[in-house]
């Protein structure tokens, strides 16, 4: 017997409704359901067996047995409300992205009873009832754990447990980069024939992780060809012919790997372990070194540079700073708006200012491939279809970057998509929207954020007119400058938990 990888300890079913507990049976005919003294019982059906629970309320930490060929025993399972967290990074984003602003908030109380599941999707197309229901084990928001929690949920849901004091599940199954495409049917793509085509190129098992691993394989083989110094030498010293550059902006024509160093003076005795540097954004990827050692590296654009290290790499008097730098398309940089600074013994350094450049494998700019999260439908059938018999209070939903280049019609794919969603899930479910926050591209060189990215959150704004039951929080106000995933989840939280609260509620 083996259970839905969403079955394990410290879930949340929903309260006051139906739940079911599923999963596979090869040798006995029923599994039985047990907790609280009583028993339900569901046969088993060319290899699945469904058991149905009826309608429970509140409960706390109950232990629940699952019996067929072999014998589980669910630990602390919460009934509550359980919502489904859906979209793409900025649904995605962790609580340690936003410590920026809200590090002390989130260690100020604990809450055991908000609980999180993380469903990430299959890398192929394969029939829908193929798909399985990852084995990955519920997160509590305690420390050590509600660090890698989504930060919209978390701050969202924290509110709304001091209001309600009730369990709450987290299902989340954002994923960074996705289209409104990717999470609607097959058959609602055949009315797009250019996307229907590549759901007929790729399909069958192993097609599409074939191609995505050989594109982890350009990528990596495009990054290795880079490599012309010795980065253990290279990094140590400023080398003979490095130009002078005025960091942070943005600097052109440098596709490929380039060397950035900057001298700092630390006029203080090297006696405590910790230091931190906060290296901003960087596109593309980086390697950060301090005096030929390396103390961080990122692999993508995205993320805020942020590396604790060991300080006795320092040294009192000269240090050096080295980054690697690999630039994809022409253009690099050290985003503004960002900080760029060494932190050690309480004293903060600026690194803003002049530092030295140098070539180190100039190439032709990197053409990347299709992600998983662009193939249509793939998300719908590995992310939403098998939670179908999970049983849900309401969804979020925060989604429409990745597709603010095309916006035409970006209303009527999501109407289409919530109703193809409440047919798989039942009832008329509550949907909460979130529209997108203002920003600008860095490498764009943009004075005003760009007309399709206004037209998703016109329609953004206007699905609460064209969905029944969904509600927008508004968020254009949230965002900063040059920033894809802005910080201020805990005010986006904030706006959301409001209107969950005086809608759903």
């Amino acid at each position: 017997m083996k259970l839905a990888g969403i079955f394990g300890n410290r879930m949340v079913l929903q309260r006051d409704r139906e739940n079911h507990i599923f999963g596979h049976e090869d040798k006995a005919d029923k599994v039985e359901v047990s907790f609280e003294g009583n028993t339900y019982t569901g046969n088993v059906t060319d290899g699945k067996f469904d058991v149905v629970i009826p309608p429970t309320g509140v409960r706390l930490d109950v232990d629940i047995t699952v019996r067929g060929s072999d014998t589980v025993v669910l630990r602390e399972v919460c009934f509550g409300d359980v919502f489904l967290l859906s979209g793409q990074s900025n649904m995605q984003l962790p609580v340690y992205r936003t410590f920026d602003v809200s590090y002390d908030l989130v260690y100020k109380k604990e809450y055991p009873y908000i609980r999180e599941y993380v469903l990430n999707p299959a890398r192929d197309y394969l029939e829908d009832d193929e798909y399985e229901l990852p084995d990955t084990p519920w997160i509590c928001a305690v420390p050590g754990q509600v660090e890698n929690m989504s930060a919209y949920g978390f701050y969202t849901f924290r509110n709304l447990y001091e209001s309600l004091g009730i369990p709450f599940g987290l299902i989340l199954n954002a994923q960074g980069g996705s289209t409104v495409e990717a999470w609607l049917p097959e058959e609602n793509i055949k009315q797009f024939p250019d996307l229907y085509k590549m759901i007929e190129e790729y399909r069958g098992r192993g097609v599409l992780s074939s191609y995505l691993d050989a594109q982890e394989k350009r990528t990596r083989d495009w990054r290795d060809s880079l490599r012309k110094f010795d980065e253990n030498e290279y990094s140590k010293s400023i080398p003979a012919g490095a130009i002078d550059v005025d960091l942070p902006r943005v600097v052109d024509n440098i596709t490929g790997s380039v060397w950035f160093f900057k001298e700092i003076t630390l006029n203080t005795t090297i006696d405590e372990p910790g230091a931190f540097v906060y290296m901003g954004r960087l596109i593309d990827a980086d390697n950060v070194y301090i005096n030929g050692k390396e103390i961080g590296s990122t692999g993508y654009q995205y993320p805020p540079r942020k590396y604790k290290f060991d300080a006795s790499v320092l040294q009192e008097g000269k240090n050096i700073i080295a980054v690697r730098l690999i630039v994809e398309r022409r253009k690099g940089a050290f985003v503004p708006y960002y900080p760029y600074y060494l932190e050690y013994k309480g004293e903060r350094i600026e690194l803003n200012g002049r530092w030295k450049m140098i070539r180190e494998c100039p190439s032709e700019p990197y053409v990347p491939g299709k992600m998983l999260v662009e193939f249509p439908s793939l998300l719908y059938k590995s992310s939403i279809y098998p939670v179908r018999n999970v049983t849900l209070k309401g969804i979020m939903w925060y989604q429409g970057e990745s597709n603010s280049g095309d916006p035409l019609d970006y209303d009527k794919k999501f109407a289409l998509m919530v109703d193809r969603w409440r047919k798989v899930f039942g009832g008329e479910i509550p949907v909460l929207t979130t529209e997108l926050v203002d920003t600008l591209e860095p490498l764009a060189g943009e004075t005003e954020v760009p007309s399709g990215w206004r037209e998703i959150q016109r329609q953004q704004r206007e699905a609460e007119q064209m969905v029944p039951n969904c509600r927008c929080v508004r968020a254009s106000d949230l965002g900063q400058v040059y920033e894809l995933h802005p910080q201020r989840k805990k005010e986006l939280g904030d706006r959301a938990s409001a209107i969950i609260l005086n809608w759903i509620y």
